[in-house]
């Protein structure tokens, strides 16, 4: 009933040179395991030899909620359905619309390596929980699957398009949503659309990339071409803050350390989107991540530029521009949303674009350019003692009369009363543009801007004229200071 499975192209190909047979429906035990908001900590599961022959009662003992959304998860190589993650989104999901449903899809016994086997498995596992989506439709006399929305990580990204593309091709209905968390890069990458996840298995896909490096030589577990509807990169997709730890300085180096090591910029895609639920965050699109950490995306008014909420409310805000005309869903362009986020949990902050302006007075043009490194203190961040925010990680060369831009993020949705700004000298020995001998290294800092994505509004703060920022000294800027000007 499952039907065959070919290993010819383009199930193999040059970035796909073994394909294997999945196992049989009986080794992989696949198992679908429901909760609800009343029902959390005794799941009741569904196992495939009974899903004809239980499934109306078990469907009736569940007590889903056709009108409602019914979300599928299912994790990926190396995992099980009871893993932490998939709890934790499992309980936001639940706390935010308590009359939703939540079903797992457990396929651990086909997540074990070898990991071409795993490959393998995902394409029959894929198609099992189509008929069963179809099944439980029929069941519940639902008119369309709108209200479906798989949610997969890794090798379960590419899992839920198998499902989407069943459904559609085969059982002619289309899946509501798809969120591919992070897909799977190895055999993957380069593919043809059959082999792996695609806009066309639901009405809305998107993918959110956190560790898209090339497998070799950098060992990335994650896809970096975009393959949804909208594509998410968080800190440009890959090497995400935090995850750059030697592994040699790890205590514990078994085979599961190591992978929890490797798959860190992997597994925060799931981790964002699962902080997402509770805690929206809008990013805007751009041509790139260098394009966007210069400040250059910022202006959501912009032609081709698109804002919208990363996480669960995505769907909502891409249809929104759809019908304001402004994103055409029929358009090959990918859409592409870059955004900066903390390097632990609250990860998702906002991010606004800081715009500095190096003073032109008489001082400043005497004293020259200066190399090094701008920082900040923003007040109204929520914390009593704000964190130090570096404008630009590497030392740059300031000049009198520039604007310099770039975007940080910060906790705080509100406007700061003030900015404290410092400066860092970075001299080299061997580069005599960086020798500061005569007078003692400063900047004139005439203003700072802060524009705000969320509230699209921009904030112009200034400090006394003349005083330049030295090292070791902070500099305090305020709106009422560019009023005394």
């Amino acid at each position: 009933m499952f039907g065959c499975y070919p290993v010819t192209p383009p199930w193999t190909s040059e970035r796909r040179p073994i394909a294997l047979l999945p196992q049989s429906p009986e080794e992989l035990g696949v198992r679908f395991v429901f909760f609800n908001a009343q029902n959390r900590g005794i799941p009741q599961h569904l196992n495939k030899y009974s899903l004809y022959l239980d499934m109306p009662e078990i469907i009736e003992e569940a007590k889903i909620n056709p009108e409602k959304k019914i979300y599928f998860i299912s994790h990926g190589f190396l995992e099980k359905g009871a893993t932490k993650w998939i709890e934790t989104m499992m309980n936001r999901l639940l706390d935010t619309d308590p009359e939703s449903t939540v079903i797992v899809i457990d396929w651990g016994l086909g997540s074990n390596p070898p990991y071409n086997q795993a490959v393998a498995n995902i394409r029959l596992i894929g198609n099992i929980a189509a008929h069963f989506i179809k099944e439980m439709m029929m069941q519940l006399d639902m008119k369309n699957l709108d209200n479906v929305h798989m949610i997969g990580h890794s090798l379960g990204a590419h899992l839920s398009g198998y499902t989407g593309s069943t459904l559609r091709n085969d059982l002619n209905v289309t899946i509501g949503r798809i969120t591919g968390l992070d897909p799977a890069e190895l055999a993957f990458t380069e593919t043809d659309v059959l082999v792996r996840l695609d806009p066309s298995d639901a009405k809305f896909v998107e993918i959110v990339h956190s560790d898209a490096t090339p497998f070799v030589p950098k060992i990335g577990l994650g896809l970096f071409e975009p393959i949804g509807h909208i594509d998410f990169y968080p800190n440009g997709g890959f090497n995400q803050p935090d995850c750059d730890k030697s592994f040699w300085n790890q205590k514990n180096r078994f085979v599961s350390t190591m992978f929890h090591f490797f798959s860190c910029s992997h597994s925060r895609s799931h981790m964002y989107f699962t902080e997402s639920i509770t805690n929206p965050l809008k990013v805007v699109s751009c041509g790139s991540y260098d394009s966007y950490n210069a400040g250059e995306c910022f202006d959501c008014s912009a032609d081709n530029t698109y804002c919208l909420d990363f996480g669960l409310n995505s769907e909502a805000s891409y249809n929104r521009l759809v019908r304001e005309g402004k994103i055409n869903p029929n358009s090959n362009t990918p859409i592409q949303l870059y955004f900066k986020t903390g390097s632990k949990t609250p990860f998702l902050m906002q991010n606004v674009k800081i715009t500095i302006k190096i003073s032109n007075s008489k001082e400043s043009v005497e004293h020259g350019p200066e190399i090094g490194k701008i920082f900040l203190y923003i007040d109204g961040s929520g914390s009593t003692e704000p964190k130090r925010i570096y404008f630009n990680e590497a030392p740059i060369l300031f000049e009198p009369g520039h604007n310099y831009s770039s975007v940080i993020k910060v906790h705080s949705n509100s406007k700061p009363s003030s900015v404290k700004m410092g400066w860092d000298y970075v001299t080299n020995l061997f580069n005599p543009l960086t020798w500061r001998i005569m007078s003692a290294p400063r900047v004139y800092i005439e203003h700072v801007e802060l524009q705000f994505l969320t509230q699209s509004t921009t904030l112009r703060l200034c400090q006394t004229a003349n005083v330049a920022i030295s090292t070791n000294d902070v500099g305090v800027l305020s709106e009422a200071k560019c009023k005394q000007k």
